[in-house]
């Protein structure tokens, strides 16, 4: 899904990053679980999102950005 939504937008950039293949990305992120979702390097989640909750966690992934720009 998230590459169709890339389709429509230039805003967003999805990646996926197999870390048995690239285990210190996988440090670096700290992966306990899979799939993990990381949004903007500051905001992620764990676990398999149906559309509303990838929407949910946008959303929350906003609302701490412009929290931190305060």
């Amino acid at each position: 899904m998230a590459h169709a939504m890339a389709a429509f937008t230039e805003k967003v950039v999805a990646e996926v990053i197999e870390v048995q293949e690239f285990p210190d990305m996988g440090n670096s992120y700290q992966v306990r679980g899979v799939p993990l979702t990381v949004i903007n390097e500051k905001y992620s989640f764990t676990g398999a999102a149906n559309e509303q909750m990838l929407l949910d966690h946008l959303k929350n992934a906003i609302s701490q950005a412009h929290e931190g720009e305060s």
